[in-house]
């Protein structure tokens, strides 16, 4: 008798659980977090990505993979450990990578279907590009060093206009 009024308890119990880890869980408890991933420190948090992003101007290099990827692994031994890309990522990037099975929104509101997938956004979260499945060394090296030399002209314009703007202010100035 008694175990039949818990019944209604342990049933709503049960579905606030469900609820919780159904990829919900990333908006109430967001992982500030890094993962390593064989030469490379990755944020798994996107919101933090970003803050950093725009603190630096440097644009993001947005990781969706899976532990259970075979693609992502392979992508990930061949390029994570290429020094050149090493390199360019963590001079020029700001990475971070999202668990497309615990960071199922992030990975629904981008449109990402299958993993690996690379996307690239400006720190005011446009995209740059996407390359979505698989990629070799080369593909992959070619379009973060076209990003990077990209961004590079991109805040030499900023600083050459502020630069102009700072000597046609002082020719102003000097004809008053």
């Amino acid at each position: 008798m008694i175990l039949k009024k818990f019944i209604p308890v342990i049933l709503l119990l049960a579905l606030i659980s469900a609820v919780l880890f159904s990829g919900c869980i990333e908006e109430l408890a967001p992982d500030y977090g890094k993962l390593e991933l064989k030469d490379l420190k990755f944020f798994t948090n996107l919101t933090k990505a970003f803050e950093v992003s725009n603190k630096t101007g440097e644009p993001l290099f947005v990781y969706f993979r899976s532990e259970t990827c075979g693609w992502c692994k392979k992508f990930e031994e061949e390029s994570f450990t290429n020094k050149s890309i090493v390199g360019i990522l963590s001079d020029n990037f700001t990475i971070v990578s999202i668990d497309v099975y615990k960071q199922k929104n992030i990975t629904r509101l981008y449109g990402v279907r299958g993993t690996p997938h690379e996307l690239f956004l400006y720190p005011n979260g446009s995209e740059i590009k996407r390359l979505p499945g698989y990629v070799d060394n080369q593909t992959f090296l070619n379009t973060i060093n076209e990003i990077a030399f990209l961004n590079i002209i991109n805040e030499t314009a900023d600083i050459n206009i502020i630069n102009e703007t700072a000597d046609l202010t002082r020719g102003l100035e000097n004809e008053t």
